[in-house]
């Protein structure tokens, strides 16, 4: 998790005020650590993250949510958590491990978490955050439970990176997982799914069974196989949607193709899908942390505050959804927030994360129905990008209103054409973003004057 000092904050935060699009409504603004995790379980959303206080309340990195209020999860965790994950009916978790120390597995029986087998250790820990026995990912693969981390031995057995639970015992997948690639000596094995009958891991790992893999790989159940070129920064979400298997996280490049935090496999090589995110300060980190398909769609979260599909450049912070044909900034995103727990809970969509790792924020979408996605086809922009300053609007609607903001989110101008048509008109250059009252919907657009 990497987290930025956001200005653009205040951009969006003006934007929502001014002209009342927002569908987001705030569950938890109040909390003490950034929340990394949801998962659904028993009709309540589970939640963990660095937080020891959570909406006014103590919960040791481990709270539940009815759908009213958030409770306890048993005396909940003494280290920061990292993921929640429902397996055959039974839930489980993995947690950091900041110590000189070993790790395990857990497992809820409803009162305590209780150790999964044996636990892990990391020979060349380090005090601190990241180079010691973190666990940070949980799956079932052919019948067993997967877990990835940060581990080279578990209890006496050499094990490096990733080890399967058979219900009896944790075992290797081959030699596993070594090496990283840059930066702090970790392989950082992050987040894992299925595709096809594979299984596919995603982290800062170099090589997994003794191949260069660079960030990705995939075990078919025997032996590790690479994917194209791997990425040239941190992995840290993979996600098979509508069959087809996508990458998020830190990197700009696979081999010589350049990215944005986002990629496709084709069946041999990492593509740009069509759409990327970012942040515009180029000071800050830009990445993609958690992908999510849920509902016949792509949820993506993580830092960013830029959207683009194709040449259209959105103003849309932490989240965005993905329907296989158009992007949905959902309304925005989050102002302000960077975001790694996704859910959908009770029919809405929440997400979960904070400023850094020292606050906590939880909100929750009030239509999971996308705008962009369905809506973009009912409106055209051209030219978009404009040297003249001048667009043409043109929509299968009567455009009912038109509300124009700046980049430091000052209203621009107002309009109500009350036509299928209209020519809107900027005279300084820069981004600004459009939203478009139609007959019965509401578009957001960015638009860009180049003058």
């Amino acid at each position: 998790m990497k987290i930025n000092s956001i200005t653009t904050a205040a951009i969006l935060w003006l934007f929502t005020a001014q002209t009342g699009f927002s569908q987001w409504s705030t569950v938890c603004a109040t909390g003490n650590g950034f929340v990394t995790n949801f998962e659904v379980f028993n009709n309540e959303l589970y939640a963990t993250g660095f937080f020891t206080s959570l909406c006014g309340s103590p919960f040791n990195h481990l709270a539940k949510f009815d759908g009213t209020s958030w409770t306890a999860i048993g005396i909940g965790h003494p280290t920061a958590g990292h993921q929640l994950k429902a397996i055959d009916n039974e839930l489980y978790f993995v947690a950091y491990q900041p110590a000189l120390d070993s790790n395990w597995v857990y497992q809820w029986d409803g009162t305590g978490m209780n150790k999964v087998g044996e636990g892990v250790y990391l020979t060349t820990a380090v005090t601190g955050f990241s180079q010691t026995a973190n666990l940070y990912g949980l799956l079932k693969y052919d019948g067993n439970i997967i877990a990835c981390g940060e581990f080279d031995r578990v209890g006496t057995k050499t094990i490096s990176g990733i080890m399967q639970w058979d219900g009896t015992e944790w075992s290797g997948l081959g030699s596993g997982l070594s090496g990283s690639l840059g930066g702090a000596p970790i392989m950082y094995p992050h987040d894992m799914c299925m595709f096809g009958t594979d299984l596919v891991v995603g982290g800062n790992f170099l090589q997994a069974g003794g191949i260069t893999v660079n960030g990705i790989a995939r075990w078919d159940g025997t032996q590790w196989q690479s994917l194209g070129d791997g990425f040239n920064g941190t992995v840290y979400g993979v996600c098979e949607f509508n069959g087809e298997l996508y990458a998020s996280g830190g990197f700009t490049m696979s081999g010589s193709t350049p990215l944005k935090n986002i990629a496709k496999w084709d069946g041999s090589a990492w593509v740009d899908p069509g759409f990327r995110m970012y942040y515009q300060n180029p000071g800050y980190y830009s990445f993609g942390h958690t992908l999510k398909a849920m509902n016949g769609k792509l949820y993506v979260s993580g830092g960013f505050d830029r959207v683009e599909m194709g040449t259209t450049i959105h103003q849309c912070q932490g989240i965005y959804v993905y329907d296989g044909t158009a992007v949905d900034t959902l309304s925005g995103g989050t102002a302000g927030k960077e975001i790694e727990g996704v859910a959908l809970y009770n029919g809405e969509l929440y997400a979960g994360g904070g400023m850094n790792n020292s606050n906590s924020f939880i909100a929750k979408y009030n239509s999971t129905v996308g705008l962009e996605s369905q809506e973009k086809e009912q409106l055209t922009v051209r030219p978009n990008p404009s040297a003249d300053g001048v667009f043409l609007l043109t929509a299968d609607e009567r455009i009912n209103k038109i509300v124009v903001v700046n980049n430091v989110g000052q209203l621009i101008k107002t309009a109500e054409p009350g036509e299928k048509e209209y020519q809107l008109k900027l005279t300084e250059s820069g981004l600004y973003h459009v939203m478009i009252h139609l007959g019965t919907t509401t578009v957001h657009q960015s638009v860009s004057v180049t003058k």
